[in-house]
C-alpha cells in the first residue's frame, strides 16, 4: 500500500510519486517541471500544474482523454489533500463546510446512471490481506448512511501496485425493496497510519462498459497529509 495520491489518471501518466509528502517537498527545489503540452487539454494539464505547485505536490505529464482533474481538501478522520480524475461528464460534489464543520466527503458520478467514485477515510489501521480490504471497503459502502443496505459482498481480486486496487462485487438494497447488483474497483492508500480509499462503483450490467474507466479512476488515486501554512484557497484558484 502506498501512502501518497496524485491525480494522472494512469502510471505512465503520472509523474514519480515521493514515498512522503515532506521527502517530496524537501527535492522539489532540484526537480525539472514538465514542459507544457501540446493538445486539448494542455490548459486543464497546466491549470493543474499551478495549483499543486503552490500546494508542494508534484506535477502531473498529462491527462488522459475524456477525463478531467479532481483535487480537493477533506477533513474527515484526516486532513488531507486528495486527488484523481474522473470522466468529463461526471458531476462533482465536493465536502459540505457550515459553522459546524466539514460534513460528507469528495465524490464524482453521473449519478442518474448509478456510476460514482466517492472517498472513504478510516481509522482502521493499514493492512495487506483480503480481510482487511473487505473490511475497510464494507465501512467506506455504508458511510452513505442507512437508507440502503447491502449484501452479498465479496472481494474478488487484490492487485498490489501504487495504489493497491480491489475489485468487488455487491448487492445494494433500496429503500423502495429492490435489489441492484453493483461492481467496483476500490483504490486503496494509508497516510499517517490510516487507511483511504476511492470507491468507483457502477450496475453489474453497465460494470464490463465502465471497467477500463473505472481501472484509470482508481490508479490516477493519490493523497497527501495537509500542512497547516499551506495555503488551501489556492484550491479555488482559477
Amino acid at each position: 500500500m502506498w501512502c501518497k495520491l496524485a491525480l494522472a489518471a494512469t502510471a505512465t501518466a503520472l509523474a514519480p510519486t515521493a514515498t512522503s509528502r515532506r521527502r517530496f517537498v524537501a527535492g522539489a527545489a532540484g526537480a525539472v517541471v514538465a514542459a507544457p503540452l501540446a493538445g486539448a487539454n494542455a490548459a486543464d494539464v497546466n491549470k493543474l500544474n499551478r495549483k499543486l505547485d503552490k500546494l508542494g505536490l508534484p506535477p502531473v505529464d498529462k491527462l488522459p482523454d475524456g477525463f478531467s482533474p479532481v483535487l480537493s481538501s477533506v477533513n474527515q478522520e484526516q486532513s488531507l489533500f486528495v486527488q484523481f480524475v474522473r470522466p468529463n461528464d461526471w458531476l462533482v460534489v465536493q465536502p459540505s463546510v457550515n459553522t459546524n464543520g466539514e460534513d460528507g466527503t469528495v465524490s464524482a458520478g453521473n449519478y442518474g446512471k448509478g456510476d460514482s467514485s466517492s472517498l472513504f477515510v478510516s481509522g482502521l489501521k493499514p493492512g495487506t490481506d483480503k480481510a482487511f480490504y473487505k473490511e475497510l471497503i464494507r465501512q467506506g459502502l455504508a458511510q452513505k448512511g442507512t437508507d440502503n443496505a447491502f449484501q452479498e459482498f465479496k472481494v474478488k481480486k487484490v492487485t498490489p501496485g501504487a495504489p493497491t486496487t480491489v475489485d468487488f462485487e455487491y448487492e445494494l438494497l433500496t429503500g423502495a425493496g429492490f435489489i441492484v447488483q453493483r461492481r467496483g474497483i476500490a483504490a486503496i492508500t494509508d497516510v499517517g497510519g490510516k487507511s483511504q480509499a476511492l470507491l468507483s462503483v457502477t450496475t453489474t450490467a453497465r460494470f464490463k462498459k465502465l471497467e477500463p474507466a473505472l481501472q484509470t479512476i482508481a490508479s490516477s488515486f493519490r493523497c497527501y497529509e495537509k500542512v497547516a501554512s499551506v495555503p488551501t484557497g489556492v484550491l479555488n484558484d482559477d
